[in-house]
């Protein structure tokens, strides 16, 4: 290869390399970044927890370089409360077929890991969540006391079907004057056991509609739940969106082209974290008025990780 063509085309990378530089940050300006960061964590922390009511927690920040700001915070759903009894299972009924009942009665156990938020809250929270739970354990209750009776029935149910297969062998075994009085027998057993069966039959439907009953107020108790997990996800993106317009030009020295991301822990069903990032043009633009706080949420990129 001719000289000239291998001088041009080592001038043709150094021309690349000078048009896509990749430099590292100075630690002066990491150290910008880093106090920005600080306090706006703080002014994220106060503004998530009035505007949510104090359902935030453990709010916490980091930088990517490059990359942008990484803010992470917990969300509680009401308050504790709400976690340790969504997260307990109702307590087991007596079996029946293709219903599968949980486990009700472990919830005083939970009582000395509940972080309180404040007294007035707590009391409110424990107040409305027991007597809720009351009522589920009453009604867990009556349907173990329905179903004891219908076991009670069945064992006297077998007992005297057992006297009666008793009463027919010694019918065949024994030909003298007590064979009237042994058919006398048979047909008081065959008449006890008719009554006995029919309360069977209405106590076993008793206990149906009753464990219907009970799923239907656990179903009930469930949709309020997601109802308050939806409402609750709404109060965080509209307190971000408001506190990114409002405060988003204190983060001053975030490259344009980076970005502010949210994990937010505790408004997705499951385990999941649902992840929220902002664009640094976009957060500038609503800071400007360029764009409502509505207008910056939509713009979010959001998904479930």
């Amino acid at each position: 290869m001719p000289k000239n063509m291998i001088a041009s085309a080592v001038l043709l990378l150094c021309g690349v390399a000078t048009v896509n530089p990749v430099f590292a940050q100075s630690s002066d300006e990491l150290d910008k970044i880093q106090r920005e960061v600080g306090i706006m964590e703080k002014i994220l922390t106060a503004a998530l927890k009035q505007d949510t009511d104090n359902k935030v927690r453990n709010v916490s920040s980091s930088y990517l370089q490059h990359q942008g700001v990484v803010f992470s915070f917990d969300v509680r759903s009401g308050s504790r409360w709400s976690t340790v009894f969504a997260s307990v299972p109702d307590a087991p009924l007596p079996p029946m077929p293709d219903i599968d009942f949980e486990e009700l009665t472990e919830i005083e156990v939970l009582g000395e890991h509940v972080q309180v938020i404040s007294d007035a809250v707590v009391v409110k929270t424990q107040e409305a969540y027991q007597q809720a739970m009351e009522v589920m354990r009453e009604s867990a209750e009556r349907v173990r006391e329905v179903a004891e009776q219908e076991r009670d029935v069945s064992r006297e149910i077998r007992d005297l079907e057992r006297e009666k297969r008793d009463l027919e062998f010694d019918r065949r075994h024994d030909k003298d004057a007590k064979e009237q009085e042994l058919e006398k027998r048979k047909q008081a057993l065959q008449a006890s056991i008719k009554e006995l069966e029919k309360e069977q039959q209405k106590l076993s439907l008793k206990q149906q509609e009753m464990r219907k009953e009970l799923a239907e107020k656990k179903q009930a108790r469930v949709k309020e739940q997601q109802q308050q997990l939806a409402a609750l996800a709404k109060q965080v993106d509209k307190s971000l969106s408001l506190t990114l317009c409002d405060y988003g030009s204190g983060l001053r020295s975030l490259p344009n082209d980076e970005h502010v991301s949210f994990i937010i822990r505790g408004v997705s069903e499951g385990k999941g974290e649902l992840v929220k990032v902002f664009k640094k043009s976009d957060i500038k633009k609503c800071v400007v008025g360029d764009i409502k706080a509505a207008q910056l949420i939509d713009k979010a990129s959001s998904y479930r990780f």
